[in-house]
């Protein structure tokens, strides 16, 4: 017999907990807005098992609308700081470590500088001058500070009782793709400068084209599948923990195939002695037995680009590149491959590898030479 939903719908006015924040509101009758609960220091109420502080508090709301006179019932002024704060404390549920502590320190340096102010004295201007004062940031980096703050407005507008978000109408700039490849001699005086391990590391990420530290340092011998055909890793969406198995696992909801080459299967299979499955341990290591992370893989990589005078533009994902620039040009089999062959091996969608890549694939280019009445050979000997 199907359950009556309507008999479960509490009604307006009542506490009711939100599984997606973890938090209680009530809506207000004659309204469809929800409101949070907070407790006498202010917190939100959390947990499906505080209910009685949840009604506890809601009770205290209607007392004091009942004893305060409609006319003079202060609203809440919100300042900029306040809806930070309240922001990072969901997106701590929700998001990855990595992108909270960046989220994190976007927000307390923008609230370094205009926290105080309330959400009707920002502007758009104060923005912009904050994002001026930081030099450093390329296109890229803006984008995703002026998202994240915006999505902190969004969020309270959404989910909490402020009205207006004066920052939704501010534009991000364009994107700028940083594609740059190692050239075979950059990659052998690379391998040369730095230590064994974290050269076998950048190996690897150049040979399978996985993202350095959110899959290829992450590769155990339990992620290795044999088939007829070859070896490759399986990087489930979802980990035994119900977190992301891979970086774009929730986006895309699908299972990560990193697909090996001969020279890499040999060294998978080399590995594995060292690091067997069910032990779990990384099948790439630094020189202490510790897995890749971020912040020592960035390091070490900065230590060698400093040694041998690199261009700025050469980083650790820099290796993901050089594996579509070579794959594309057919630089280990001789035979060109194509962007949707390319976007299958890289995780990656179609238009995000042709919105990259497109200046490496000639089986592209070479058709609109060929309209102007130029062949491969007349390009070469030109």
């Amino acid at each position: 017999m199907a359950r009556n939903r309507k008999s479960r719908r509490q009604q307006h006015g009542s506490a009711w907990h939100w599984k997606q924040t973890d938090c209680w509101y009530f809506t207000p009758p004659g309204t469809k807005k929800r409101e949070a609960l907070f407790d006498e220091d202010g917190e939100r109420i959390r947990g499906k098992e505080n209910k009685e502080a949840a009604q506890l508090a809601l009770a205290r709301i209607k007392l004091t609308d009942e004893l305060t006179p409609v006319s003079s019932a202060p609203s809440k002024d919100w300042t900029v700081a306040q809806v930070c704060e309240i922001y990072l404390a969901d997106l701590t549920n929700t998001a990855t470590p990595e992108w909270v502590r960046l989220c994190q320190t976007w927000l307390n340096d923008f609230c370094g500088y205009c926290g105080a102010l309330s959400v009707s004295e920002l502007k758009k201007k104060h923005l912009r001058t904050w994002l001026q004062k930081h030099k450093t940031w390329n296109n890229n980096s803006q984008r995703n500070v002026i998202a994240c703050i915006k999505a902190a407005f969004n969020f309270c507008c959404k989910f909490d009782d402020l009205d207006i978000n004066p920052l939704s109408s501010y534009q991000k700039p364009a994107a700028t793709a940083r594609v740059t490849s190692f050239s075979p001699e950059e990659e052998k005086e690379i391998y040369a400068a730095t230590n064994k391990a974290h050269a076998l590391f950048l190996k690897c990420c150049i040979l399978t084209g996985a993202r350095p530290f959110s899959e290829m340092a992450m590769v155990t011998a339990d992620h290795v599948v044999e088939t007829p055909h070859g070896m490759f890793y399986l990087l489930k969406a979802r980990t035994a923990e119900g977190g992301h198995g891979h970086k774009a696992a929730k986006k895309t909801g699908k299972d990560r195939r990193i697909m090996l080459c001969e020279e890499m299967e040999a060294i998978t299979r080399r590995l594995m002695l060292e690091a067997p499955k069910d032990s779990g341990i990384p099948l790439l290591r630094t020189t202490h037995g510790k897995q890749w992370k971020r912040c020592n893989g960035v390091q070490q990589f900065c230590n060698v680009k400093e040694k041998l005078n690199l261009p700025d533009d050469r980083v650790t994902y820099t290796c993901r590149h050089t594996f579509a620039k070579r794959t594309l040009s057919g630089y280990y089999t001789g035979q060109p491959t194509t962007i949707e062959v390319l976007a299958g091996l890289m995780g990656n969608t179609p238009k995000v590898c042709w919105d990259c890549y497109a200046q490496w694939a000639d089986d592209y280019n070479d058709p609109l030479w060929a309209a102007l009445g130029k062949s491969k050979a007349k390009r070469s000997a030109a």
